[in-house]
């Protein structure tokens, strides 16, 4: 079982191969959206490339199903399944009370606060989860 800093390293050449950012660029904190500029393209790669380094890919099309089971006509009760999902499946640690669109409602922000959560820590995260 590689360790947390493996896991880093190996992401990191993943990221790096696959967007062709700088390595210095790829830290736990940076955002795979934002920070890194990845498109839906570059994490369907990344996703394939996990695959082969750690024996599992992050599982894409549940996270799409996720996704786009919250919009403008969501229940509460949508938003905290989506929410349980990303905590749960994905192995993602945040404070569902500071993410913004939760509380008034607004599936926008909502949205663009969910993405801000995918950092390759979140990877991490995952890659660790699923190792055990």
């Amino acid at each position: 079982m590689a360790d947390r800093a493996e896991i880093l390293e190996e992401l990191r050449t993943i990221i790096v191969e696959t967007r062709g950012v700088e390595e210095d660029e790829v830290v736990g904190k940076a955002t795979l959206f934002d920070d890194l500029g990845l498109e839906s393209i570059d994490f369907l790669e990344i996703s394939f490339r996990m695959e082969e380094s750690f024996g599992f890919p992050f599982p894409t099309d549940d996270l799409g199903a996720v996704m786009n089971s919250v919009g403008e006509n969501s229940t509460t009760e949508d938003v905290n399944k989506a929410l349980d999902a990303l905590e749960n499946d994905f192995h993602m640690k945040f404070d569902r009370n500071a993410i913004p669109g939760v509380d008034p409602f607004d599936a926008d922000k909502l949205r663009d606060a969910v993405l801000q959560l995918f950092t390759v820590d979140a990877l991490v995260n995952f890659i660790e989860a699923g190792a055990n």
